[in-house]
This record gives C-alpha cells, structure tokens and sequence, in this order.
C-alpha cells in the first residue's frame, strides 16, 4: 500500500440563485383593481373588502405582498387610510402576463476538477491537499508523490457544473446564471489516494469517482520507479495525513457518501426510437414545434448528411427560424472541409427569414442532438440517427424525446461551453445565444403558471406556492432520461455490460458513430468519441423496457442480422 497524490484543477464558480413566483389571482386582480380610475385618492379598505368578498385576512395578505414589492403605496386621507398604485405598479399590470416575484442572490462555489478523466466534485466534498502543504510536512516536493495529468484544461463549462451547485430545495431556488468564464485558481492542489497495486485497490476516491480506480492503478504502475515509495518518505506522507485528521478533529471521508450523484440532469422521457429512420422522423416532429431558435449538434458530419442539414435548415429558415449547426467530423482533412462548409454556406445564401450560424473548424464530437425553442418551452430530441438518410433506416441508432425546463436549460449551457471552445472567432455569438435562452426558460418556467404541470384553481384566492422549473409527476419518473458526461458515462455503460444475467440479457452495439449498451431496464447511448466532455444519455423506466421488446422482436424477424446482435 503506498500513498499517491491526484492531481486537480480548482476552478472559482460565480453564479446566481433565484427564487420567486407569479402572485397569486387575487392579488394580481388587488393591484388592478386600486389602480383602476385612482385619481389621486386610491382605494380604502371598505372598497376592497366590498369588491372581493372574501376574508379580510386574504386581503390583508395581498396588500402586505404589493406593499413589500412597492407597487402599492399607503397614504394618509383625512381619516382613512388609501391604497394607490405606484409608478412601478403601474408598469407591472401594464404587461401582458401575471406579476411575478423574482428574488436574486450571486454567490461564489470552489469546484475541482481531476486531470485523469476531468470528472468533477466540490471543494468542501474533499480532503485537498496544497503543494505546499505536502512539501512543508513531507520535505518533499508533491510532484515525488504526483500521479500524472492525462488532460489539462484550462476552461471549465459552466454546463458541467450545474448539478453540483448547491440551492435550497425547501425554498424552490434554481440556478439561473452561471458565469462562463470560471476562475483557474492559482497554486498546485491534490487530492490524497491509497493504492494496493498487489490487491488492486484504491481508497479516498469520492463515490462518482470510484470509476478512476482502473486509471489510478495504471498510472502508479507505470510511475512506480519514479514515485517516492521508500519506507521513509511514505512514512513522512502517512504522519501528514494523520496530523491534519487530528487537527480537523474528523475523519478523511472516503465513502463518497456526502457527494451528489454526477448526473448531468435528469428528466422525464416522453418518447423513444430504436432505429435511425424512426429517431429521424421523431426529430423531424420536433423541429415542426420550433418557433424561436433551434441548435443542431451533429458529432459527425460528412457529405450525406450536410445535405439533410441543409434540407432541415432550409425548411426551418423559411418559417423565420434562426438555426445554430455545431459539426464534427473524423479525420475531416482540409478538402472535405471546405466542401462541408461551402454546402453550410450555400444555405446561408438563400433569402430567407431566419438565419443560420455554423462552425467553419470542426469541434470535438460530443454529442447527436437537436433542440428546438417553441412557444410552449424547449424541447429536444438526443440520439443517434437524427440525421440518417434511407441507407440507414434499420440501424440500430436509438433516440429519445424530452421536454423538462431544468433538464433542457442545463443542455443548452452544456452546448454555450461548447460553442466557446470553438477555434472560430465568432462562436462567441451561438455561445451567448443558448447562455441566455438556457436562463430565459428556467426563469419563466418558474416565473409563469404555464410552467409545465402546475395549475391554480381558479376558484381559490389562496397565494401560489413557489413554482419548480422542472416539475416531475409519479407517471412522468417511470422513464427518466440521465445526461452523462465523459468519463462517467463510459463507467455507466461499462456497469450496464457487467449485469447479472445471461448474455442474452444483454446488448453492446457500436453503429459509427453511437454507442449502445443496454439490459430489459436501462439503456446507455452516447457518441463514440474520446472527448471528455462528450454526451450520453440513459434511459431507465417503462420506454427502455419497450425499446429491449422491440429489439427481441427484431431480432426474431432478422434472425442473426448484424443490426440487431445478440
């Protein structure tokens, strides 16, 4: 057992958490009703309690409310006391929704980030050490103790980082902004690890990271005659780690057990594919739904499908929709480059209303998705095949449809970090597009009784309760679909394959570019990509169940057909 030394990224995250509400039906029509015809003497309370014929208590509580927000103001008459409209009331009721309450409260959030696989975790959900620290206590410099980085990114997307910023559930908050732009803190941090390389194990991995132990036992294997095993300096490291337990007064966790689950987002499905021709004619019902923008993110672009791109994009342009094409390729060399990009910019030509906007360089494949602002909300389609043409129409290529604010927002973030990554030097425009809407959709969710299963009885005067961006019913959590990031969602795929069962129970499926692992209860699909912030998305519940009967069904039909493996 020898002591080894992770190396982490610490970042600085500032963001916003808001809490708020629409005011309730009765108070909306209190402040309509004092500033209607006023004059200069508003309304007294006789009026009111005449007009609403409810408990005075109900209409006490709604004066309190419009007082607080300072859209009703007191004023002494003779003997009475009135209630007017200010100018900021005024201008509230003047809008065409309910007013709303919005309360805004910027805070600050150390996240690490490990240089194996660039999984991450909180700061306070670990025990770091400085490189200072080691070489004070240890007379030793920490690189002697130091696992090497396999990746060193500077940049850190403020997508990835939503799940792990805390909020308050009791009071309903969300997160509505994240700056971009997160701090690199200076300096050299760890995170200190235990490594059996005879019994390979590794303790002190937080529960999320425990997928690192194969990564962790390689690197100390291959570093072993350069790392400080010696009795002495491994006794050094021990008395350490033993001094600052003492000092704390606690234990080094090592169970994980106070780090958050490493989803993405998770959310309800609504609709699934199991093939390329189906997953493409459910994208194609999705975007028929867009109104406003729609981002298609394609992880391989090749000179078949920017032809269906530039039908899509030609279809949506011509209904006023602004579109956003985020491409990759494999081994793109500079001639097919420029073809790709010429067959782009030929659709940019034609005089339509909407406009398009692509990336000249082609960007780490990251994921397969479309997702589409409509009237009613973001909705968007993840999965292989979206962009299949008939050669492919039976293929193995599954995708899902989905429809949660929350879920959707932390997307179209996820997908603004990626547009920032671009080499182009434009891109920051799409990267400030999908920041904004992404903060846009959970706000008026939250802000709007439109927000997706959530009604107020017209007949109760009662105040609302604070709305959550992304309300789920019992119906809604039998299919749920997880967002995977990089190096966890090859871990949940890799523990989908180890399933207690029978090789007939199982299914592994690579149809270039999409991944597929998946059992009669959960399905992993992601891009095959060596991109540490690459997509996945799992699919669990009532839809993964039909989509392993169609695949039995299929393969009875197909016999030993390649599309359809056992």
């Amino acid at each position: 057992m020898i002591h080894v030394l992770l190396p982490l990224d610490v970042f600085r995250v500032s963001y916003d958490v808001a809490v708020g509400r629409p005011y309730s039906r009765l108070e909306e029509l209190l402040l309509r009703l004092i500033a209607e015809d006023q004059g200069e003497v508003g309304r007294v309370f006789d009026e009111l309690r005449e007009a609403f014929q409810v408990h005075d208590r109900l209409l006490i509580e709604g004066l309190v409310t419009l007082l607080r927000e300072g859209w009703v103001a007191m004023i002494q008459s003779d003997q009475d006391i009135r209630y007017v409209a200010t100018h900021e009331g005024l201008v509230t009721i003047s809008k065409s929704r309910r007013p709303a309450s919005l309360r805004i409260q910027g805070r600050q959030m150390s996240v690490v980030r490990e240089m194996l696989s660039c999984q991450l975790a909180r700061l306070s959900d670990l025990e770091v050490l400085r490189a200072e620290e080691v070489r004070r206590k240890t007379n030793r410099g920490a690189i002697s103790y130091a696992l090497r980085g396999r990746h060193h990114r500077k940049t850190l997307n403020g997508g990835e980082t939503e799940w792990l910023l805390p909020r308050n559930a009791d009071e309903q908050q969300w997160i509505r902004r994240i700056d971009s732009d997160a701090k690199l803190a200076r300096g050299k941090y760890y995170l200190p690890l235990r490594v059996d390389l005879e019994e390979g194990t590794v303790l002190g991995l937080p529960g999320n990271w425990r997928h690192l132990t194969p990564f962790v036992l390689e690197e100390a294997e291959q570093q072993y005659q350069d790392l400080a095993v010696g009795s002495d300096a491994q006794s050094r490291f021990d008395s350490l780690l033993k001094e600052r337990e003492t000092d704390r007064g606690r234990v080094r966790r090592t169970d994980g057990s106070s780090v958050p689950r490493s989803d993405l987002a998770t959310m309800p499905g609504i609709e699934a594919t199991l093939r390329a021709g189906d997953s493409r004619r459910l994208a194609e019902r999705a975007l028929e739904r867009a109104s406003g923008h729609v981002l298609i993110v394609t992880s391989r672009l090749d000179d078949a499908q920017v032809a269906r791109v530039s039908e899509v994009v030609t279809s949506l342009r011509g209904r006023g929709v602004s579109v956003d094409v985020l491409w990759s390729g494999a081994d793109v060399q500079e001639e097919s480059r420029k073809r790709l990009v010429s067959a782009l910019d030929s659709v940019r030509g034609r005089a339509t209303q909407g406009k398009i906007f692509f990336n000249k360089t082609p960007a780490d494949a990251k994921a397969d998705f479309v997702l589409a602002d409509t009237c009613n909300g973001p909705l968007a389609v993840v999965g292989g095949g979206l962009l299949s043409g008939a050669a492919q129409e039976q293929a193995l290529s599954p995708a899902v449809l989905v429809e949660d604010v929350r879920g959707l927002s932390t997307l179209a973030l996820l997908a603004s970090g990626w547009w920032q990554e671009s080499l182009d030097s434009n891109a920051e425009l799409a990267a400030s597009r999908w920041r904004h809407l992404a903060e846009r959709w959970v706000e008026e969710a939250a802000l709007s009784l439109a927000a997706p299963g959530v009604e107020e009885p017209e007949d109760s005067w009662n105040a609302s309760e604070p709305l959550l961006p992304s309300p789920r019913s019992d119906e809604d959590e039998a299919s749920s679909v997880s967002l995977l990031i990089g190096g966890q969602a090859t871990a949940t795929r890799d523990r989908v394959m180890q399933f207690d069962g029978s090789l007939a129970g199982r299914l592994r499926q690579t149809w270039d570019p999409v991944q597929v692992a998946a059992t009669a209860s959960e399905w992993v699909v992601g891009v095959r990509s060596s991109s540490v912030s690459a997509l996945s998305f799992q699919l669990r519940g009532r839809l993964a169940a039909e989509l392993w009967q169609e695949v039995g069904v299929g393969r009875d039909r197909a016999g030993a057909a390649d599309r359809l493996p056992s």
